[in-house]
């Protein structure tokens, strides 16, 4: 059973601070606390007046002087009070956005997106823009920890490198279990990686996952892959528990799409007709034309009914199965007047309903028009079958070393308890979290990763398209871009940034096409 706290001090065992009274009551009479006393008009003026006088004489105290130390030479581009912005690329595992910080005297303040990228148009989302305060955290890692205690890099570097090469020669089992990376530098990385401990495997876990839609492309098209949908081409659009606006795949760049055919203007003279069934209220089901609640158990009988009724008007043959309890009949009729520009998506992780989905979209015709399945989008990459299968082989001890990138399993994983048991189970457990969470905390070494705001980073979130980032301040702490840590694993005597170059130069540029 899960544990919350309602204050950081209760998480912290600190609970004096909570027991005591929000407002200070040091200098009250003691009967005035009690409600006992028998001040009257008088006395309470002498207190006021007092009160007032030692504020009056405090202020009048000579305050301490802060020099402003002017640049001996000035960069022509910082101007005191006068805010710097830098185009960089902001990726946490579930959202991606272009986006452009800005700076004041060297520090990040403020975040939006970038109008100029083609993907997500300068759309932004609360959690993108609140991502400024982790910078800020003061509850962040301040230097690399083995065991809770504070070491040295170089001597974690040293031990975890004798380690790996232990573990390698005796052929037994490394994993990097991590989120799902799109950087393409990154995932190079890993498998640089691989050639130097080729008994790694890189197990991508998401916490909240498409595997059910990759396993259904896979089955149905014969690529794993995760389609990119354009809400900006379709008439129709019918979603089942899917909050494309809020959180499903790719939120700000849908977002985008679906608003461009949702405004009335002489060049959009038509506007886009969405309905919407699901369990729970979400962004997306108040933005519908027509929101149906559903329960999630009646959603698979819904899909069966909805494709049976389109199957009889392409003369298929029907499924068993379709006894729903909402009549679709008129929908269907609309979905094929509307083929090859009507979309249909659903986001339950049911690899049966995304089965059925496809379906549905294959008899409308929009596979190449509003579904692409050529250029698919590369944000949720988990399998699920392949995450349970490494939880097995921790519990069953076949798992030597395990390194945790923007993961948090231990709390976030649904099977949590057989999940912590198999970590005790791995001699060398290595956490790149910025801050303490459950899975840091079990790990034997914690090595801080940078905030995203502190480093360089390149991205792909779909096929062919690149974004790169860019650091924005120096880092506030001694901690150590993750990138970095695999590079000294590995005993490549350069920093991420030159190698991050090199990889543009000889695997990014060569593919641009001439303007």
């Amino acid at each position: 059973m899960k544990k919350y706290w309602r204050s950081l001090n209760e998480l912290q065992g600190n609970l004096k601070v909570d027991s005591e009274p929000e407002f200070s009551i040091t200098g009250i009479p003691e009967d005035e606390v009690k409600g006992t006393g028998q001040t009257n008009r008088r006395d309470f003026l002498k207190l006021l007046g007092f009160g007032v006088g030692y504020a009056t004489l405090a202020a009048s105290c000579e305050t301490p002087v802060n020099k402003a130390i002017p640049y001996l030479i000035k960069p022509d581009e910082i101007t005191p009070g006068i805010a710097n912005h830098y185009a960089s690329t902001f990726f946490d595992g579930n959202d991606y956005c272009s986006i452009v910080v800005k700076t004041r005297e060297g520090r990040p303040i403020k975040l939006e997106g970038n109008q100029l990228s083609s993907l997500t148009q300068g759309g932004t989302t609360a959690r993108v823009q609140a991502s400024v305060l982790n910078l800020y955290d003061s509850a962040r890692y301040k230097n690399a920890t083995k065991a809770g205690a504070d070491i040295k890099w170089e001597d974690a570097d040293k031990e975890i490198v004798a380690e790996l090469l232990s573990i390698a020669e005796k052929g037994e089992k490394i994993v990097i279990f991590s989120s799902t990376v799109i950087s393409p530098s990154t995932k190079r990385l890993f498998a640089d990686f691989i050639e130097k401990f080729p008994t790694t495997q890189v197990v991508y876990y998401d916490a909240v996952s498409a595997s059910a839609i990759l396993d259904a492309n896979k089955k149905t098209f014969g690529k794993r892959v995760l389609s990119d949908y354009r809400f900006d081409k379709a008439e129709l659009i019918v979603g089942f528990n899917a909050d494309f606006l809020g959180n499903w795949i790719s939120p700000i760049e849908f977002t985008k799409q679906y608003s461009a055919k949702r405004k009335l203007e002489k060049t959009n003279p038509g506007m886009s007709k969405h309905v919407q069934f699901e369990s729970t209220m979400t962004l997306t089901g108040s933005n519908a034309d027509y929101r149906i609640p559903v329960k999630p158990s009646d959603e698979g009988a819904l899909l069966i009914e909805l494709y049976n009724k389109l199957a009889a008007k392409a003369g298929k043959e029907t499924l068993s199965g379709g006894n729903a309890i909402v009549n679709v009949a008129t929908l269907a009729d609309e979905l094929w007047a509307n083929k090859g520009k009507s979309l249909v998506v659903c986001g339950t992780n049911d690899v049966n309903n995304q089965y059925i989905v496809n379906a549905i979209n294959e008899l409308l015709e929009n596979y190449g028009k509003t579904i692409d399945l050529n250029s698919p989008l590369l944000h949720k990459q988990s399998k699920d079958s392949e995450v349970k299968a490494i939880v097995d082989e921790m519990n069953a001890g076949k798992v030597s070393a395990m390194f945790f990138y923007n993961v948090n399993p231990a709390y976030d994983y649904p099977e949590t308890d057989k999940f912590v048991e198999g970590m005790k189970k791995v001699g060398l457990t290595v956490s790149f979290a910025s801050a303490k969470d459950e899975t840091s905390k079990l790990s034997k070494y914690s090595l801080p990763d940078n905030n995203y705001l502190e480093s360089w980073s390149d991205a792909e979130p779909k096929t062919g398209f690149y974004s790169l980032g860019q650091p924005t301040i120096q880092k506030l702490f001694d901690t150590r871009q993750a990138q970095d840590s695999f590079l000294k694993f590995i005993s490549v005597d350069k920093d991420y940034y030159a190698y991050l170059q090199n990889f543009w130069e000889t695997e990014i540029y060569p593919k641009q096409t001439a303007l």
